[in-house]
């Protein structure tokens, strides 16, 4: 049961020389499609509908239950029950309601702006009176 061919080493060098020149080749395919590269970069940076309402809901309800889960911890170790876990869902609410409206304010820096001539449709029997 013995191997014609010699096995490779692993200190050779010859693995290294292949896996260069598969990273060369990689690279060099990837710069072929410059619009395809800027494509992708683009959408990456886009949020859709449900992903702007997903990440709202999401930065709301993680606030509240957070604040929330502190305030039964500190109300369990204090022995004071429901006083700190309802000051903290407070603050969790006020701190949602800020990390939403900071981070609509984000999406809206972000957002292109829109020409103002496809806002509204041209209408020329306005001035027919």
């Amino acid at each position: 049961m013995a191997d014609s061919k010699p096995a490779k080493q692993p200190g050779t060098g010859s693995v290294r020389s292949e896996t260069g020149a598969l990273g060369d080749r990689i690279r060099r395919a990837k710069g072929k499609r410059p619009g395809v590269a800027a494509a992708a970069a683009m959408r990456q940076r886009e949020l859709t509908g449900a992903g702007r309402a997903f990440r709202m809901a999401s930065e709301f309800v993680a606030a509240v239950i957070v604040a929330t889960a502190l305030g039964l911890a500190l109300d369990a170790l204090f022995g004071t029950r429901p006083i700190l876990m309802i000051v903290l869902m407070m603050m969790g609410f006020a701190a949602g309601v800020l990390n939403v409206t900071r981070a609509a304010a984000e999406m809206n820096a972000n957002a292109p702006v829109p020409d103002p001539d496809k806002l509204v449709p041209v209408d020329e029997d306005d001035d027919d009176y």
